[in-house]
């Protein structure tokens, strides 16, 4: 049973936003876009594992969760995470094609493809780190449970030269019969874990907005304007307390939360009257005012200098 669904990552949104708005001639624009490829093809490897998942048989009462986040003695980000009465399985997805090799010393994940020789953290050493904060977690509410971990290829198109010695690697279809093979018993309340898993589940950190500046880009480079909700035109137009888009005709009052939540992921997390008239293309100060009151979670300074901080949410 799927309790923690799919959900696209922050990071990926604010890379889809800056290349967006980057001209597709800006020199960093290549390397935003291997980037967000990245992304793409690590969630849609783990969208691939969800849906084997709930597309088969599991053991009665395994409930699967998606992008765990937790602190416990350290931070940790788990992929896919499967809690059953009898145990607790920890998922790392890799979508990744070519000659992998998996080594231990140093622990590094060497990828060979198209001549390019492309070096990844070591997803046994994450798995190490999952599995020991989850073990200090449990034990912080009183819970003891035998814990596993995997690593899993969401397609069976990569040639392994060497397989990784601590942990089963896992293709496809292969992770539901992996699953069968754990021991059948019936020693912890899968449902109350797994809710106890949601409840201390956080939005994963992401420590490097604004993106102009983790990726060095002028924040004069990123085009400005509040973006159609309907056909993605850049920018709409500001009429009285809506938005139109001259381009499909539609209007939309909100359009400018959107454009509020891609300049603090772009460019700043806080934002003055002045910067706000200018990004989202207001005709004057009283407009910004009034949105920026209504759209951020607090001000500082003076009514002249005053600095709105902005949020995600």
């Amino acid at each position: 049973m799927l309790i923690k669904p799919f959900q696209t990552s922050t990071y990926k949104i604010a890379l889809e936003s800056l290349r967006k708005r980057l001209s597709p001639r800006h020199e960093k624009i290549l390397k935003i876009e291997e980037e967000l490829s990245l992304q793409e093809a690590g969630e849609n490897g783990e969208k691939h594992v969800l849906t084997i998942l709930t597309e088969n048989q599991l053991p009665k009462n395994t409930f699967i969760l998606h992008n765990v986040t937790i602190d416990s003695i350290i931070n940790i980000q788990i992929d896919i995470m499967l809690i059953s009465p009898g145990w607790c399985l920890i998922l790392e997805v890799k979508n990744l094609n070519g000659e992998l090799t998996f080594m231990n010393n140093p622990p590094q994940l060497i990828c060979v493809k198209e001549d390019r020789k492309l070096i990844y953290r070591s997803p046994e050493a994450q798995i190490d780190q999952y599995l020991f904060g989850l073990t200090r977690f449990f034990e912080q509410h009183q819970l003891k449970m035998p814990m596993y971990g995997a690593i899993v290829l969401p397609y069976a198109n990569a040639i392994i030269d060497k397989p990784p010695s601590k942990y089963p690697l896992l293709m496809g279809r292969g992770i539901i019969n992996h699953i069968w093979t754990l021991p059948k018993k019936d020693i912890i309340p899968s449902k109350q874990v797994a809710e106890l898993m949601i409840r201390h589940t956080k939005e994963p950190s992401w420590n490097h907005f604004p993106l102009t500046e983790h990726y060095n880009i002028d924040p004069k480079d990123i085009l400005r304007g509040v973006e159609c909700p309907n056909c993605g035109a850049i920018p709409m137009k500001r009429l009285k307390r809506t938005w139109l888009c001259e381009k499909c005709n539609k209007m939309d009052m909100h359009a400018h939360v959107k454009a509020l939540r891609e300049y603090y992921m772009l460019i700043d997390k806080t934002i003055s009257t002045k910067e706000a008239m200018d990004f989202l293309i207001l005709r004057n100060r009283f407009e910004a005012t009034r949105i920026l009151k209504a759209n951020s979670k607090e001000r500082t300074g003076n009514t002249r200098n005053s600095r709105y901080d902005l949020a995600l949410e």
